[in-house]
């Protein structure tokens, strides 16, 4: 699905960039209004991709951030990898692989991060689903995030994305629904291995994951998340 920025947010651009194996990903990207303000990578959901986030845009963009919306291998526009004659897809072993998504997710880091007006201290990170998964590998790995929203976490699979070797993540905020089995049982131990400053809300009688979730709490979950990231990024 190609990614068409709302009235709100006309001024993003379309870009396109490698990983360290070769795939071409796409994402929009929206300056930050001033020089040194927050920037926010935005991570969508497995299956899903950049468009996810356009109803939320005017929202953070009223903060003056900069924004990236990425598209993930396989999924939107990030298809295209060199040494390969057909279209990547959402591949469900890649969920549990340290190789393929959370290559995405240090590229894209690594491209924001050289933009003008970033300040590379000032990354923060909003990610659903397997989004939030992948924030918190970046958190708990050092891939340059300051602060991260997670909403909907599999701890377990975060985990298996961040790969062998030290785990230690900090500054992230967990949202989930209360009758979300899965990342219920991930708060506990969210809570226990997340190191300060650290939250975890849990909307009551909720049953709504990822991005879903994210629909039918705002515009007071982009409030408690525009909170967190100015409060910690």
């Amino acid at each position: 699905m190609a990614f068409a920025p709302n009235k709100a947010s006309t001024d993003g651009r379309n870009v396109s960039f490698l990983t360290d194996d070769s795939v071409h990903l796409r994402g929009t990207y929206w300056d930050p209004r001033d020089e040194g303000n927050i920037s926010v990578l935005l991570l969508h959901d497995f299956k899903g991709d950049r468009a996810a986030w356009k109803p939320f845009l005017p929202a953070f963009r009223s903060r003056g951030w900069g924004i990236f919306a990425l598209d993930l291998r396989g999924h939107g526009e990030s298809l295209r990898q060199d040494m390969r004659s057909e279209g990547l897809t959402p591949l469900e072993r890649d969920l549990h692989s340290p190789a393929q998504y959370p290559a995405d997710v240090r590229a894209a880091i690594a491209w924001l991060a050289r933009q003008p007006k970033t300040e590379p201290g000032r990354i923060g990170m909003i990610g659903v689903g397997l989004g939030s998964d992948l924030a918190y590998a970046a958190s708990a790995k050092g891939w340059g995030t300051a602060s991260s929203v997670l909403i909907s976490l599999d701890e377990g699979r975060a985990r298996e994305l961040a790969g062998q070797g030290g785990f230690s993540p900090r500054s992230c905020h967990l949202m989930y629904a209360e009758h979300d089995a899965g990342s219920s049982v991930s708060a506990h131990t969210f809570l226990s291995s997340t190191s300060l400053p650290k939250d975890a809300f849990v909307y009551p009688a909720a049953t709504s994951t990822g991005i879903d979730l994210y629909t039918e709490k705002f515009p007071e979950i982009a409030a408690r998340t525009i909170a967190w990231i100015e409060r910690t990024c």
